[in-house]
């Protein structure tokens, strides 16, 4: 038997790493190598070279793109040119007309994407035209083709290199973007052209035009870069599908993510995410909260009774809404490539500006002079030559040491305690984001296991679960690499919408299940016609999933279909999303459980329910799965290695102190280790200090705890 592989790539801001799962043990193999910013997809390539396995071998690669979302954070995406209704020129100026909270009373505030800063179009570049949809579909002022003509011709003469239309009520009806598109396309010939409704069909007037301005400012760039890393594939042999993450948690075949990039922006941290929701189920833990530490940001969600939590309003940056089903995750500029620096008034601050790839940290070695998060750790001996990478890549502890002597002197400390005042200020940063999705959300940490991972996850994890109040904090196998290896046990996923703005007594049941329908079939289309699937006979070998996955792309026999709905109780401004709706015909009663699911998932979501309110529909929506039936990774023996630990001199609790130095591949099922200790393993390294207990799954996760619980 020919034995097949999946791959799971992620593309970090400093590493990327890759994660190969043999499809019929779950054996699990990774690496990484440096990320490659001026173009991704050479990193993308080597890492599957790293990886050491032949390419005829590989059945899936699935990939984790950040292309669209740096593109946006940088400004660095598509020159874009915006056609919209007469009289709503500036709607992606003005956003929702909302200031952060720590900006409400600051007079220089500006919008990051007005006209004066960074706009996604600028102004001479988003065009209006004559024609008019009202709120109910009813035309009252015809299209003026000949206007849209003539600004399609505005935009190609000026140079950009895709067009949106974006119109008024084009939710209730879509006939003008349609035609209007038409119009665009045969004056701009092969530039990319999107319509509002084609990116998502949302009611909301500015989430919806947000959703499309990000989506073709992004298009462009994520489409050539997937050109590239499918062109790359294909050089290297490989003749199977590139799957690619999207927010939501699933993957689409790069096909046809090239038709919704706005779906893929958060697709690395998703990896993640799906990651940790697998390894709750196996370790038995429901209720974790997830903190992913890389080199430039640290990233944290909630999943709750063993279900991710979602929004449909991604916020990317403050007003920057993505109106699409992914999952909620929050993020900050804090990681092992976040800079160290001295404010004008003398206060040390980390982040949100990273080293990066290129130079990186000071002790990588590659040119990199200022001190980062990283070669603080160096400094305290937590990280070291002989361990970093396995001992396997160049790591510069004097060079760390040089790069934080300045600011030591400028704040009259010793390296040692400059270094530590650098972690402190890290962990703090990170306990709050834990806070975020938590407490200031009403969920109580003590109830919840702090699950963590990226490379710099288990330094923080063991502390920051103690600050925040976790239950207990939980190191996967491999935590440097767990979000590619998410992205490996990810299924097929569509999330389609529609949008039903109408009272929900209003709605007759024969009307709703003919929205489901339409969304249904439109869902099964999207997953059912794919990519090319993997050649049948090297599928066959495999029982856990790969010939399942070859089927599923020609048929919708295996397709599972969840329907949901959003809404509002009336007065209400903001939506409750995600309300369940029963399977099977809709009738009265079903339409009577809604209004019941409607009423416990407020309570839920917003702590309160009031059920003698009227609830308004928004949006219906369907999910649509096929599971790729991923196999678990093989339990740990119980028998123990036998070999000693080392001890290493680690400066930890204020001291230089010699403390054990435990190899994570010696730990059998069941054994412990107590703090303090470092347990080291080839890309992660997890702090264990005075009072911390770390038991070992059959799993291989580390479960930390504290004497005092």
């Amino acid at each position: 038997m020919v034995r097949l592989f999946r791959v799971g790539i992620d593309i970090g801001g400093t590493f990327t790493d890759c994660v190969a799962v043999d499809e019929d043990t779950g054996a699990v193999t990774t690496c990484k190598v440096p990320t490659t910013p001026h173009d991704q997809s050479e990193g993308f390539l080597a890492g599957i070279e790293a990886l050491g396995i032949p390419v005829e071998r590989i059945s899936l690669v699935l990939h984790g793109c950040t292309v669209g979302l740096n593109a946006v954070l940088t400004r660095t995406g598509a020159t874009i040119g915006v056609i919209t209704t007469e009289g709503f020129r500036d709607v992606l100026a003005m956003g929702r007309g909302q200031r952060p909270s720590g900006d409400q009373f600051n007079p220089r505030w500006q919008r990051a994407f007005g006209d004066t800063r960074d706009p996604f179009c600028p102004r001479h570049l988003r065009r209006t035209v004559p024609g008019r949809i009202d709120r109910t579909g009813q035309e009252v002022v015809a299209l003026d083709e000949e206007a849209v003509r003539r600004e399609a011709r505005f935009l190609v003469d000026h140079g950009v290199e895709a067009i949106l239309v974006c119109f008024l009520n084009s939710y209730a009806d879509d006939k003008h973007e349609r035609r209007a598109a038409a119009v665009v396309a045969d004056v701009a010939g092969d530039l990319p052209v999107w319509t509002s409704t084609g990116v998502h069909p949302c009611f909301k007037e500015y989430p919806r035009f947000s959703t499309a301005a990000v989506n073709t400012y992004v298009g462009p760039l994520v489409q050539r870069y997937l050109d590239r890393a499918e062109r790359r594939l294909a050089e290297a042999g490989y003749t199977g599908p590139l799957m690619l993450m999207q927010s939501n948690g699933g993957v689409l075949p790069a096909r046809t993510a090239r038709e919704r990039p706005a779906y893929t922006l958060q697709s690395g941290p998703t990896g993640g995410v799906t990651g940790t929701e697998r390894a709750g189920r196996r370790i038995g833990k429901a209720d974790l909260i997830t903190l992913d530490i890389g080199g430039t940001s640290a990233d944290c969600a909630v999943i709750a009774d063993g279900r991710p939590a979602l929004t449909t309003e991604l916020e990317l940056e403050h007003d920057v809404i993505i109106a699409l089903p992914a999952m909620d995750v929050h993020s900050i500029g804090a990681g092992g490539g976040s800079v160290a620096w001295v404010d004008r008034r003398g206060a040390l601050r980390v982040g949100p500006r990273s080293a990066g790839a290129v130079p990186g940290p000071a002790c990588y070695g590659r040119g990199g002079t200022e001190p980062t998060v990283t070669d603080a750790l160096a400094v305290l001996g937590i990280l070291d030559p002989a361990r970093f990478m396995g001992g396997n890549a160049e790591f510069d502890t004097d060079a760390a040491r040089a790069a934080v002597a300045p600011i030591a002197d400028s704040l009259s400390l010793t390296p040692e305690a400059a270094a530590q005042a650098v972690v402190d200020i890290a962990t703090s940063a990170m306990v709050e984001a834990a806070r975020e999705v938590s407490v200031y959300n009403g969920i109580d940490p003590r109830t919840f296991g702090l699950y963590v991972y990226g490379s710099a996850g288990p330094v923080f994890g063991p502390r920051i679960g103690r600050e925040l109040g976790a239950e207990s904090v939980i190191v996967p196998p491999q935590p440097g690499e767990l979000s590619a290896y998410g992205l490996a046990l990810a299924d097929l996923r569509c999330d389609v919408g529609e949008p039903v703005v109408r009272a929900l007594g209003a709605l007759s049941p024969d009307e709703l299940e003919a929205a489901y329908q339409r969304l249904r079939d439109e869902a099964g289309r999207t997953l059912s016609r794919g990519d090319t699937p993997p050649d049948p006979e090297r599928t066959a070998p495999s029982s856990t999933g790969t010939a399942r996955t070859a089927r599923s792309f020609g048929t919708d026999g295996e397709i599972g279909y969840t329907r949901w709905l959003d809404g509002r109780y009336q007065g209400q401004t903001w939506e409750t999303n995600g309300v369940p709706v029963p399977a099977g015909p809709l009738d009265d009663a079903a339409i009577d459980t809604v209004r019941a699911n409607f009423d416990e998932t407020h309570r839920r979501t917003w702590g309160y329910a009031v059920r003698r309110a009227d609830v308004k529909a928004t949006m219906a929506r369907v999910t649509a799965t096929v599971e790729l039936g991923t196999p678990d990774a093989p339990e740990l023996s119980s028998t123990p290695d036998g070999r000693e630990p080392e001890t290493g001199r680690v400066h930890l609790g204020g001291r230089w102190r010699e403390i054990p130095i435990v190899r994570r591949d010696a730990l059998a099922a069941g054994e412990a280790v107590a703090g303090p200790a470092l347990v080291v393993q080839p890309t992660a390294t997890t702090v264990l200090h005075d009072g911390d207990a770390a038991t070992v799954d059959p799993t291989g996760h580390l479960i930390v705890t504290w004497g005092n619980r």
